[in-house]
């Protein structure tokens, strides 16, 4: 009895001698990379697991996997992408109106006064979770992309994107939300800084 009430102080004493977990246990490594069409965040924890040919796939089941398959799939299915990376992304990592998603990328001009790529790459993205639950079927994620173009019109670039949680990987809903102007990152988390 002596002994385990021994034990028992000295494990206590050492859980309350011991500080908080250091920052690179508690941060998660989460890094933007350059994917067709943009900038996603990529975690060897939370994925992508699977980079097959220019589609990724394979995110954690939970709201930082969310974050990341929203943040892969929506650059993927841009005119930026180009037809051969988009069109078989739409079909397979996406649901809704998607004859009416792939009509729209096929009209898509290029835009004589459209940004430079400079101007559209962010310096870092973050997320929140605003609506549904992503450990269960459907999550929708707000993502804030800190790029120069949206920093000289005084914010950051939002973009809300439904998911839905569909053999056993995240497909992001079809047509995309347009972009808006978000103030700032009151209530977001920071996914990825770019390296």
């Amino acid at each position: 009895m002596k002994r385990s009430i021994t034990a028992l102080a000295i494990l206590l004493a050492a859980v309350a001698c011991t500080g908080p977990p250091s920052e690179s246990i508690r941060f998660e490594q989460v890094a933007l990379v350059a994917v067709p069409g943009g900038v996603a965040a990529q975690s060897l924890r939370h994925g992508p697991f699977r980079v097959d040919g220019a589609r990724a796939s394979g995110f954690s089941h939970d709201a930082l996997g969310a974050a990341l398959a929203a943040s892969h799939i929506s650059p993927r299915i841009t005119a930026a992408a180009g037809a051969a990376i988009s069109g078989p992304t739409l079909a397979e990592q996406c649901f809704g109106d998607i004859d009416d998603a792939q009509a729209s990328l096929d009209s898509a001009l290029p835009l004589p006064d459209s940004p430079t790529a400079d101007d559209l790459t962010p310096v870092s993205l973050h997320y929140r979770v605003i609506a549904g639950d992503p450990a269960g079927d459907h999550v929708v994620v707000s993502l804030l992309a800190d790029t120069p173009q949206a920093r000289s019109r005084g914010g950051l670039s939002r973009v809300d994107a439904t998911l839905r949680w569909y053999g056993q990987d995240w497909q992001l809903q079809v047509p995309a939300r347009r972009p808006s102007l978000q103030p700032d990152t009151t209530g977001y988390a920071l996914l990825g800084p770019t390296p």
